[in-house]
């Protein structure tokens, strides 16, 4: 640990709690709210990573990169808490890297959902296997990987994004600033309307092997895959739409902002919980995760009783 690091921890200023009771009470509630979705992704994590069919599934390695990035997310709206709660100790360290690497991993999200969607239109129209990975899938994500990681390098290196009382904001005074945020529009919008025409013209596939003979297993994969995409792209829509025009629909008080960047939060939440809802097979391991003891105490117990009434002689009389 450096000289800076321990004067900065044996301070006792330091960590002096917000005087401002509305913002200790939003910081806090960050972050119980961030740290709670790690009970539930990480059973979803286990499940996805165990079971042969989605390991091995080009869609669900996707889903797993989201989950990944979902869980950084969180981390770093749980160190925002933190920040809120100690304003000093934010002003020490300066979490200006913390923020921007949250933007980040958001704008990372729409580069997974779109090369999501392509594999889906690529398996249902064009026969593509869905264990597989194509050439143009590592290019595609090469690239957004590419874009993703250069604006992180130049939004830590310029220091554009600040706390801005309750909620991450570009710093006006920053340079570039009135680039990067147009710019975070463009690249996601074109994204979400991609998405939308693949889902209306997936959906209008799934109807027709609904009419034919296509096995139910393969278009419940297909009908949970696509429900999950459907509702986190609305609902990044949403958020999108709210974070850059909301202060020109209502007022932006300390509340309001909270409970927008509480919607950001529970993008993370929202993505767990679709996998165990729409999927059967997650459910099921989640499920053996979570009570594997009380389940297999069943099964043995059931066992048991199955071989004790083998064993027992009949009483039917012929």
């Amino acid at each position: 640990m450096t000289s800076s690091t321990e004067s900065i921890f044996s301070n006792p200023s330091v960590f002096r709690i917000n005087e401002n009771n509305e913002y200790l009470v939003i910081g806090i509630l960050y972050s119980l709210v961030a740290l709670s979705v790690f009970p539930i992704y990480l059973p979803v994590v286990y499940a996805i990573r165990t079971k042969s069919e989605f390991k091995d599934n080009v869609s669900y390695k996707l889903i797993s990169l989201l989950n990944f990035c979902d869980l950084l997310q969180s981390s770093c709206q749980i160190l925002t808490g933190i920040f809120i709660v100690f304003p000093v100790f934010a002003e020490k360290i300066d979490p200006f890297i913390t923020g921007y690497t949250l933007n980040t991993l958001w704008l990372a999200s729409f580069v997974l959902i779109a090369v999501l969607s392509m594999t889906r239109l690529a398996v249902t129209f064009f026969n593509f296997k869905a264990n597989r990975w194509t050439l143009w899938m590592k290019i595609i994500l090469f690239f957004g990987g590419l874009y993703i990681f250069t604006i992180w390098i130049f939004g830590c290196v310029t220091l554009n994004f600040r706390l801005d009382g309750v909620a991450w904001a570009y710093d006006p005074n920053a340079p570039f600033v009135d680039i990067l945020g147009p710019m975070e529009i463009y690249f996601c919008f074109p994204i979400m309307v991609f998405n939308f025409i693949s889902f209306i013209l997936i959906l209008g596939n799934i109807y027709k092997k609904k009419r034919g003979t296509q096995s139910s297993s393969s278009l419940r994969t297909e009908v949970s895959l696509l429900t999950q995409t459907i509702v986190l792209t609305t609902y990044m829509a949403t958020i999108m739409l709210l974070w850059h025009h909301g202060d020109s629909w209502f007022e932006m008080t300390n509340v309001a902002v909270a409970l927008l960047n509480g919607s950001w939060i529970m993008f993370s939440h929202l993505n767990a919980l679709l996998l165990i809802l729409t999927n059967r097979t997650v459910r099921r391991q989640v499920a053996l995760l979570l009570c594997g003891s009380c389940t297999s105490s069943r099964i043995n117990s059931f066992k048991a009783s199955t071989v004790m009434d083998m064993r027992r002689p009949s009483n039917i009389v012929t």
